[in-house]
């Protein structure tokens, strides 16, 4: 007997047994977590989602799930789902994995959660992604930094991350802009360099080109002159590096400093697509620098940002690149949500996930994919923007990186 045919059971008995109110008395005090009481009424509860991220520690993501409350705050304005509100439990790890496991936790365990959206965290997917397994819970993040935000069954991040990235740029430097002598220099990170070292094999076995210089010795935000001649007298036409923000403008001030910024290509991360960036290569004069943009140019005027630039100006959010990735993966996890013909828990929601075909949002190169697999990448695609004299400027369409470049 279910627990919910066990219930109604003991609701007769208590009403044959006293023939009064206080049988109905005795009914409601039952508790009840089904999606109706068999009559027909409808759960009103919110629908409650949850995400930890990086909101302070030394690479905050603030923005990320700012755009994800976003899309929530307008789905809700609508009437919500189902005639359900959306809530948003936003959790802040410190960049520490206790706590992100610890916030994670309560989440789940406590507060219920149907799903995980819209995070960006320097550790999350690392301390949580066996907890989301064992719990059967599914996450989609807005960012993914880790590896193991791209190789764990329940975690689906939106973004390209960084591998990914990297091998765009690569097929970027040969393929688009020809240059035959592309040089990748490793800034090492942890948990980082053997992936690279393994994609730069993949990407020579595919295209065809040999890297005649592959430097990994230097550490992220060490001093790189010694890497940036190394790659003068390797005749590098053009070089790929990984970076944040910061260091990409000070490895570009060191090209400079080194008489090298017209000697070849330099391209990096989409860390370094930001307005402060663009800012900082212009008063230091090295504009020309190339990098990926994990979603649709936010400096674009492509008519398709419409909706993104005014749910976030609405609520008061910054327009970065990033914050592109909250917001797509909120309005997947919405897409998903109306799919669901019955009531929305996070069983449910994981089964939508796991059934899951495709969903297309204007704003990723690639369709989000899902489905039974037990390690998901679904976003390969790039567009390149250069830092050009007027801002950042769009010069590609989608570049997008085949399965096997990115897969050991």
């Amino acid at each position: 007997m279910t627990k919910t045919t066990r219930r109604r059971a003991l609701c007769a008995a208590v009403w044959v047994a006293v023939l009064a109110g206080a049988g109905m008395t005795a009914c409601s005090n039952v508790p009840d977590d089904s999606a109706s009481d068999g009559a027909g009424e409808r759960n009103t509860a919110p629908i409650k989602i949850g995400a930890v991220s990086s909101l302070t520690g030394p690479a905050p993501f603030p923005d990320v799930p700012a755009a994800a409350q976003a899309v929530f705050d307008r789905v809700n304005a609508d009437g919500g789902i189902q005639g359900r509100q959306i809530e948003y439990l936003s959790e802040d790890d410190g960049a520490n994995p206790a706590q992100a496991n610890r916030v994670a936790t309560r989440l789940i365990d406590e507060q219920g959660v149907v799903a995980m959206a819209g995070a960006a965290s320097l550790v999350e997917c690392s301390a949580n992604a066996a907890l989301y397994q064992q719990r059967g819970v599914v996450e989609v993040s807005g960012t993914g930094v880790e590896p193991t935000c791209f190789t764990s069954a329940n975690i689906a991040p939106v973004n390209n991350g960084t591998v990914s990235g990297y091998a765009s740029l690569l097929y970027f430097a040969s393929e688009t802009l020809g240059n035959d002598r592309v040089c990748p220099v490793i800034l090492n990170s942890a948990g980082l360099t053997e992936p690279y070292l393994a994609l730069i094999d993949r990407w020579e076995a595919d295209t065809g080109h040999t890297a005649p210089h592959v430097d990994t010795s230097v550490n992220l935000g060490d001093d790189p002159t010694a890497a940036i001649l190394a790659t003068r007298d390797a005749g590098c036409d053009a070089v790929v590096f990984n970076s944040n923000e910061p260091v990409a403008v000070a490895f570009m001030q060191t090209v400079k400093r080194q008489g090298l910024l017209e000697s070849a290509d330099w391209l990096t991360l989409t860390s370094a697509y930001t307005q402060t960036a663009y800012d900082a290569l212009q008063a230091q004069d090295t504009l020309g620098l190339y990098a990926n943009s994990e979603f649709l140019p936010f400096t674009s005027d492509d008519p398709a940002l419409d909706g993104w630039r005014t749910a976030l100006t609405d609520a008061g959010a910054d327009l970065t690149s990033l914050s592109e990735g909250g917001y797509v993966a909120a309005e997947i996890l919405v897409e998903v949500l109306h799919s669901i013909d019955g009531e929305i828990t996070r069983d449910s929601v994981t089964a939508a996930f796991r059934s899951l075909d495709e969903i297309d949002n204007r704003l990723m190169g690639m369709p989000f994919t899902f489905g039974d697999r037990t390690e998901h990448n679904p976003n390969r695609a790039s567009m390149m923007v250069q830092a050009g004299r007027d801002g950042w400027e769009t010069v590609s369409d989608w570049v997008e990186v085949p399965a096997a470049a990115t897969n050991g």
